[in-house]
């Protein structure tokens, strides 16, 4: 009963509080809760009330993520040891009182017996075949398997070279845009400080909303490629095991291949991300008369101020041309 309870606290702690699955590149948030990358990314994505942890509901800064190596490490010795014990437990069950020459393998169960035990008498009417024929059958499914997730593997690959590219050139996008929005609040640096300062917190927000859905496509491709590699170096190490050690947890090895979703493209970045990007292109297209506009107010408004600075105090006319001008820089 102890050891139970020790068991289940231990998955407990290397158990991700959003999937509810084993830890896959586990992050430490500032609080000291743990939980997959992608899952952490995922969950903030869906939340625009601030970044807070799903576990303790503490806040946390934005981005600040620590990666968790050993953890890591911890999680995947405790994932072998669990399909060590079942495969022990699979194993203790068949006879040890005979030679393995005269196992045979169960094709309905996914189970070697011993054919002059009371156990073959559950398996009469099952489809059984020798073990060396089920070894070479299984063998060839795994081969088949390992194959088929390799090519996906490809496929992920080439999906994750895509993004890094699209990336990049979203990058140069903004940073070639930043430089026109400097250069053009150069000009009106002592009128419209506080246009400069909006334009540019534009082009961070683009940027931050690019590494957030960067690091969020990439961390779901990584979840998926950490899974491939699990699945595939598992099957590759079972199909050097002799025959019974092979033959003893078949089953569940196939089962976790064939439960594992395949992949789907987690898609390009999203349109609010690249209408952030032409909003910034459309900006800087009509800067270069925003400034003409607001110099030559700005020049002709300071000569008819000058004219009638001797006489009476009256309105300034191109106060109300200068309004315009600022409330059309605010939404251009």
């Amino acid at each position: 009963m102890a050891t139970g309870n020790i068991g289940k606290k231990l998955q407990s702690e290397i158990t991700c509080f959003v999937c509810l699955e084993y830890l896959v590149q586990p992050v430490t948030l500032d609080c000291g809760h743990n939980f997959c990358h992608a899952c952490i990314v995922k969950h903030w994505g869906q939340i625009s009330n601030g970044n807070t942890c799903p576990q303790c509901r503490v806040a946390i800064p934005r981005l600040k993520l620590k990666p968790n190596g050993q953890l890591a490490n911890v999680v995947q010795l405790i994932r072998q040891l669990s399909d060590q014990a079942k495969q022990m437990a699979r194993t203790s069950k068949t006879c040890q009182g005979h030679e393995p020459s005269i196992l045979s393998f169960c094709r309905s169960d996914l189970v070697p017996f011993c054919i002059h035990c009371e156990e073959s008498q559950e398996h009469q009417t099952h489809d059984v075949i020798s073990m060396a024929q089920a070894a070479e059958e299984y063998k060839d499914q795994f081969l088949s398997c390992i194959e088929s997730l390799r090519k996906e593997k490809e496929v992920i690959m080439q999906h994750l070279s895509d993004t890094d590219k699209q990336s990049q050139d979203l990058f140069q996008l903004v940073e070639a845009e930043k430089k026109k929005v400097m250069d053009g609040f150069n000009h009106l640096r002592q009128f419209v400080l506080e246009q400069n300062t909006f334009w540019l917190a534009k082009v961070e927000e683009a940027k931050t909303d690019i590494v957030l859905e960067t690091n969020n496509q990439m961390a779901i491709i990584s979840k998926e490629l950490f899974v491939l590699d699990y699945i595939i170096q598992d099957m590759v190490e079972k199909c050097d095991q002799p025959a019974l050690e092979f033959l003893g947890n078949v089953g569940s090895v196939l089962e976790r291949y064939k439960k594992k979703k395949k992949f789907g493209n987690p898609g390009v970045f999203s349109p609010e991300i690249k209408h952030g990007i032409w909003g910034l292109q459309n900006f800087n297209s009509f800067l270069p008369d925003a400034v003409k506009q607001f110099e030559e107010t700005l020049e002709s408004g300071y000569q008819l101020k000058k004219q009638n600075e001797n006489t009476t105090l009256e309105p300034d006319p191109t106060q109300e041309k200068r309004v315009r001008l600022e409330e059309t820089c605010q939404d251009p």
